[in-house]
């Protein structure tokens, strides 16, 4: 039986290397201790992730992936919150196991929170505020939410949110040039060279390179082959989300609306991001009114999550409990 089970495993690995990277991504969630759940909004279907209950008093924790990512980045995290926290990781349209929203459907900052919305009424969490955490693309969707909606909000994380900074990384400088490109020529040909969207192993593996701080010793280029083959029948959704999301208007978006964030405002940012420069933070620390925690945390990255995780748990629990201890 364990021969059997052996080789079996060994023929996903080789010949469908992406079912071996979702099998695992999956394991990660439920480790975590969340359970994989789904719910529907109007016309879609949104899966998500959740651990504990709620409880009246205590603001649940709703966690916001970033772009072409999903619940799982949030496993490393919500393995290290304490037990009798309430956690949510929604997987926004179109990443994860939701639905992909229609070809007419806008997708703009503004577009998205009211999915957010839907979701958060659908699953009940509206019946008291909510800690809402986001990072990079989640990020500026948690800061959008907040202003539009602070009613629903206790308080907000954001943590490196997608947004125009001072000084610009490479990826930004590349994606600025894509945008350019569609602008100029009215033609979306451009999207194809957008780094956030690898479409072979090299370029995967340069996606992974920019995005952490702490390198992987060694990356199998099996695993490597799954992760671009389990994100290509999401490439298409993936190029109209780039396109819409990184266009002037919804690219500045954040640093436009933060004066009106007026719930407590928590900033994260990887000193070593080069996605999204770190400078981003001190546009944030002079326009938000109700700012009252910053961790730039030393050698770390864009993905924080996965670069450091423990530091990102810290973070975030000292802010709850600052608020915890403003309110009692």
């Amino acid at each position: 039986m364990a021969t059997s089970l052996t080789a079996a495993s060994l023929l996903i690995y080789m010949k469908r290397p992406e079912m071996f990277v979702q099998g695992y991504m999956k394991l990660a969630v439920l480790v975590s201790g969340m359970r994989i759940k789904k719910v529907n909004i109007g016309d879609m279907t949104i899966a998500y992730g959740e651990r504990g209950e709620k409880k009246k008093g205590q603001s649940s924790i709703l966690l916001l992936h970033g772009f072409s990512a999903d619940k799982f980045m949030w496993s490393p995290v919500v393995g290290k919150l304490p037990n009798d926290l309430h956690v949510v990781a929604m997987d926004l349209p179109g990443h994860g196991d939701s639905d992909v929203p229609p070809d007419e459907e806008d997708l703009s900052f503004y577009s998205q929170i009211k999915r957010i919305k839907q979701f958060v009424v659908a699953i009940g969490l509206d019946s008291d505020p909510i800690h809402i955490v986001g990072l990079s693309m989640g990020g500026a969707l948690a800061g959008v939410f907040s202003a539009e909606y602070p009613d629903m909000v206790d308080r907000v994380t954001m943590m490196c949110p997608a947004m125009r900074t001072p000084i610009e990384t490479d990826v930004a400088v590349k994606i600025r040039e894509i945008v350019q490109s569609i602008l100029d020529t009215g033609k979306d040909d451009a999207l194809h060279a957008c780094p956030l969207i690898p479409k072979t192993p090299d370029q995967m593996q340069l996606l992974l390179d920019f995005a952490q701080f702490h390198k992987p010793i060694f990356m199998p280029k099996q695993i490597i082959q799954g992760a671009v083959d389990m994100r290509r029948p999401y490439n298409k959704y993936y190029y109209r989300l780039f396109k819409a999301l990184a266009m002037l208007e919804n690219s500045q978006l954040l640093e436009k609306i933060s004066d009106t964030i007026t719930v407590p405002t928590h900033l994260v940012w990887g000193e070593e991001d080069q996605v999204i420069h770190v400078s981003g933070a001190e546009i944030l620390k002079g326009k938000l009114p109700n700012l009252q925690q910053v961790d730039i945390i030393p050698r770390c990255g864009h993905a924080i999550n996965l670069d450091r995780p423990g530091a990102k748990t810290k973070s975030l629990l000292e802010f709850r409990k600052k608020q915890i201890t403003v309110q009692l």
